[in-house]
C-alpha cells in the first residue's frame, strides 16, 4: 500500500499527490523511511509533500533529515522542512531554524520564526529572533517575529 501512496505522490495532480500524502500520514510510521528517501527526490513538489507528511507524523528519526532540507535550494521545501520542525517542537530544532531568519523569501523566514515560537528556545535563539525582527521589513513577517518571541518569554 504504502509503495502504491509513494507511486500517487508523482501524479501529475495536486488533488491526488494532497490525498497519497494524507494516507501515507495516516499509515504513520510505516511510512517513516520512505517518506525520509523522497526528500532526495529530484523534484521539488515531492521533497514539499514528503517534509510535510513527515512533521505530520511527528516522528523523531526524521528531524535530521528535514533539517537538513533547511538548506534546499527551493524555498517551498524549506518552509515545509521549518514548518514541519516547528510541529515536532524539538528544541535543537530552534537552533537549525536560525539561518532561515535571514531567508531571501519572506514566508519562509515568516515560518521559521513561527516554528521557534512553536518550539521554544533558548537566549541564542531569542536574540536571533529579536536581531531579525529590527531588520524585517515586511509587517507580516515582523510580526511573527515578535509573536514568537513572545511565544519564548511567557513560557
Amino acid at each position: 500500500m504504502i509503495n502504491s501512496l509513494i507511486k500517487d505522490l508523482h501524479d501529475d495532480t495536486k488533488d491526488k499527490r494532497k490525498e497519497a500524502m494524507g494516507k501515507l500520514v495516516e499509515c504513520g510510521n510505516p511510512a517513516l523511511i520512505p517518506l525520509i528517501d523522497l526528500l532526495y527526490d529530484e523534484s521539488w513538489i515531492i521533497r514539499y509533500r514528503a517534509a510535510e507528511a513527515l512533521g505530520l507524523i511527528g516522528d523523531d528519526r526524521s528531524i535530521g533529515p528535514l533539517t537538513r532540507c533547511l538548506k534546499d535550494e527551493k524555498d517551498h521545501v524549506r518552509y515545509m522542512a521549518a514548518k514541519s520542525l516547528g510541529f515536532m517542537k524539538q528544541p535543537v530544532s530552534s537552533f537549525s531554524l536560525i539561518p532561515l531568519l535571514k531567508d531571501e523569501n519572506e514566508y519562509v523566514r515568516k515560518i521559521a520564526a513561527i516554528s521557534m515560537g512553536n518550539i521554544g528556545g533558548s537566549r541564542a535563539v531569542t536574540a536571533a529572533l529579536e536581531e531579525a525582527a529590527e531588520k524585517e521589513s515586511i509587517t507580516e513577517t515582523k510580526d511573527a517575529m515578535k509573536t514568537a518571541l513572545n511565544q519564548i518569554f511567557n513560557r
